[in-house]
């Protein structure tokens, strides 16, 4: 907290390769500035309905993402711990000037309606009041509504932001027009940080998903190295760890993603 910060960019995601698919050369840029503290807030495990040794992968890959960018520049220093915020423990990484925040909640599957073995909880239930809670899959705590999940968010915001003069806030966005086609907790996470209070005075950037491909935006060949770079760094992690490749889901799918630049809009507080 001692260093002398000018920026902050919070990249608030549903699942650990999304920042990596979706918001390049952004995080890539910021990774690299040693003036922007950058903080990673994962609102979901990623599960998949499947076991521990599958998200923690996940985590892992996202790890291995951070470290990829930021180690041809710097030695790296890492350490982990548990957080509590608004009540609830939150399981967080630092490397250097980089914190992720893990907070594990049940992936909601493409319909919403989650999988058995987490009893079908999802952050779009919940959203809904469709369920009464919902628990983090490795039962480290549990969040009573959805005003419960946006403050601890929230409140994950305003400590790392202490003293900080520049803050932004990047995610997907929500609104289904712009961001047609996305994931369910791509949605809510992004309705998550629309409601939060505080964001109102903070710039926020709002990113196409799944729907990236769609538009003739593509990488300069540097920023294409950065980003196929660390998405690989993130699958190979995974695979690794739990023999699962994510690209099964859809090679040509993943090939669109990693080639194309980022499609976003800004809303500043600042400028009318």
């Amino acid at each position: 907290m001692n260093q002398p910060f000018s920026r902050i960019s919070f990249y608030i995601v549903a699942h650990a390769d999304d920042w990596q698919l979706f918001m390049q050369p952004h995080v890539y840029q910021d990774l690299v500035d040693p003036h922007i503290k950058v903080i990673f807030i994962i609102t979901t495990a990623g599960d998949a309905g499947s076991d521990e040794h599958y998200w923690r992968a996940r985590e892992k890959g996202c790890e291995s993402s951070i470290r990829f960018c930021l180690a041809p520049r710097l030695s790296l220093t890492e350490s982990s711990d548990v957080g509590n915020f608004s009540g609830h423990q939150i399981y967080y990484s630092t490397i250097n000037h980089t914190t992720s925040y893990f907070l594990r909640l049940p992936d909601g599957n493409l319909d919403s309606k989650g999988f058995e073995k987490y009893n079908h909880e999802s952050l779009p239930r919940l959203k809904d009041a469709a369920i009464a809670k919902i628990t983090a899959v490795d039962k480290s705590t549990s969040y009573n509504d959805w005003e419960d999940l946006c403050k601890t968010i929230e409140a994950i915001i305003l400590y790392e932001s202490a003293e900080i003069p520049e803050i932004s806030l990047n995610y997907l966005n929500p609104d289904k027009i712009e961001n047609p086609g996305d994931h369910p907790d791509h949605t809510a996470t992004g309705e998550a940080i629309m409601q939060i209070a505080s964001g109102a005075s903070f710039i926020q950037n709002l990113f196409v998903g799944y729907s990236v491909n769609n538009v003739d935006n593509k990488l300069s060949d540097q920023d294409l190295f950065w980003k196929a770079a660390m998405f690989a760094a993130y699958e190979k992690t995974v695979f690794d760890l739990s023999g699962y490749s994510t690209l099964r889901e859809g090679l040509e799918i993943y090939n669109r993603w990693c080639v194309s630049a980022a499609k976003f809009i800004t809303i500043n507080p600042k400028q009318p």
